[in-house]
């Protein structure tokens, strides 16, 4: 009888905690900035103003498209603000192909737009430098914890 208790209390413990993930490491204010700033070269820049933002976006994602779609037609915020865009697909979505499309583009900042806001998706399996440009994004995003799109950075 005990021992059919405890196996029960096992059971139920192991049922509770086994979809627990492990909770990421909160970063530094500090070290995400110095993370980040190392993306710049990889960032897809829109608006003039002083203040930076970082952003992590998946071109399908429809949230990403409507934050996307509000800054580019709206003038104060791209005079006020710089947007760094960083593509940073979305599994479920299945965009890598899209991303890649965007940073092969002789204008990556018009294809962006044409893709989020017109929905004029195009498709590139992208080369190695593509390759590697979204992979440092990945490895930043995991690294600080991104797990929504769009995920916005302000830069002190």
């Amino acid at each position: 009888m005990i021992k059919n208790i405890i196996l029960f209390l096992c059971l139920i413990g192991v049922v509770l905690h086994a979809n627990e993930q492990p909770k990421p490491k909160k970063l530094t204010y500090e070290v995400s900035a110095s993370l980040l700033k190392g993306l710049d070269s990889d960032a897809i820049v829109l608006g003039s103003g002083e203040k930076i933002l970082y952003v992590f976006i998946d071109p399908l994602c429809p949230h990403s498209r409507k934050f996307v779609t509000m800054v580019s037609k709206n003038p104060v915020m791209l005079s006020k603000y710089q947007y760094r865009f960083l593509l940073y697909s979305i599994p479920r979505l299945k965009s890598t192909d899209v991303v890649s499309a965007i940073y092969v583009s002789k204008n990556p900042i018009e294809s962006l737009l044409q893709v989020m806001i017109d929905k004029n998706i195009v498709h590139d399996k992208g080369n190695e430098k593509t390759k590697a440009k979204a992979a440092r994004i990945v490895d930043v995003g995991e690294t600080i914890g991104v797990s929504k799109r769009p995920y916005i950075f302000i830069k002190k």
